[in-house]
């Protein structure tokens, strides 16, 4: 009688200590059962004491138990993710079972990024669909601070964190980006204005930028240089743009006037002095040249130019003409299609 009194006394003690063996947190407080996705390690212990932990996620060290969500949850894809933790005492366990959350994470990162106007544009995507609240700080240089998507304006380089929470398991994730504000050049064509003689030509100078590049590219020496030299065959409006070495660029203009006043002289001097040597168009421009002959007063023809800076020098068939009238021809095609003709007289004198 007395050993089935014992027996019964044991097994009585045995079910009074498994209906109070429990897990709580590591304050004693009620345990967790629902974690985010995050690599932080939540102390846990067993009731009564003296007992260990195993399933997902546990650990232990310097003598306490530690339970970590994302090392439950490694290799998992598909969430919420359910796992469990068993405490077990001499021949006694309880398990619980535990629920991690997605992860809320931004993918890909944010990559840091720059301006040069100082407007910029940032999106976040996030690595798992659903339902989500966004955040920006600081949100006094963005246009939409509260939605995925934002634009803004900075005067000077500026780190933004977006904070996005899942609505489901309000569980946080955040990411940083740094915007970068570039210099902008000041790009300076001097002069901004010239009026050339025809075939004149000029050199450009623009300034305030590490590199060039002008526009059209037509009657220039070199298109990529600070200082081309032009030769412009009409009228023309060149622009050069210059970028820094950021990447920023700005824009200049030039603006170049053709001076076409060309001029027939009355009389010429062929003395060799150097001055009115030669009968000529004077201030020829780009007019296509279709005749230019001079005539004596019998009809002879005496000479004929192969191009408008062609001049006769007074000499005929070889030898010094006469002193005396002569008579020119000249027709030009004009740059506007049309044609033109002159007729006059000019005094050979010597």
């Amino acid at each position: 009688m007395r050993k089935l009194i014992c027996l019964i006394v044991i097994l009585i003690m045995n079910a009074q200590v498994a209906n109070c063996q429990t897990i709580t947190n590591g304050d004693g407080s009620a345990l967790k059962l629902n974690y985010c996705y995050e690599n932080i390690a939540y102390p846990l212990q067993g009731q009564p004491a003296g007992g260990s932990f195993s399933g997902c996620g546990m650990y232990q060290q310097n003598g306490v138990w530690y339970f970590d969500p994302m090392v439950a949850s490694q290799d998992v894809t598909v969430f919420p993710f359910q796992c469990s933790i068993t405490y077990t005492l001499g021949t006694q366990s309880v398990t619980r079972n535990i629920l991690v959350y997605k992860p809320v994470r931004i993918d890909p990162p944010l990559q840091d990024t720059a301006t040069c106007s100082g407007a910029f544009t940032l999106e976040a995507t996030m690595q798992y669909a659903g339902a989500y609240n966004f955040a920006w700080s600081p949100e006094v240089f963005l246009d939409d601070p509260d939605t995925s998507y934002t634009s803004g304006f900075i005067t000077q380089s500026q780190s933004f964190v977006i904070t996005a929470e899942d609505v489901t398991s309000g569980c946080k994730g955040s990411d940083t980006v740094t915007v970068t504000r570039h210099p902008v050049p000041e790009v300076v064509v001097q002069p901004d204005s010239i009026t050339l003689l025809a075939r004149e030509w000029v050199q450009l100078q623009a300034s305030g930028a590490a590199y060039y590049y002008w526009q059209p590219s037509r009657w220039l020496s070199h298109d990529t240089v600070a200082a081309p030299l032009a030769k412009p065959q009409a009228p023309v409006t060149y622009m050069v743009v210059g970028r820094n070495e950021e990447g920023c660029v700005d824009t200049a203009y030039v603006r170049i006037d053709i001076l076409e006043d060309f001029m027939i002289p009355n009389a010429f001097s062929p003395n060799g002095d150097g001055l009115n040597d030669v009968f000529k168009i004077e201030n020829m421009g780009y007019q296509g040249l279709e005749t230019f002959s001079v005539y004596n007063r019998w009809g002879q023809m005496v000479f004929e130019a192969g191009s408008g800076t062609d001049g006769w020098d007074g000499q005929y068939l070889g030898r010094p003409a006469e002193a005396g009238t002569y008579f020119y021809l000249i027709r030009l095609s004009m740059r506007d299609g049309s044609s033109r003709v002159f007729r006059g007289e000019v005094q050979l004198i010597r």
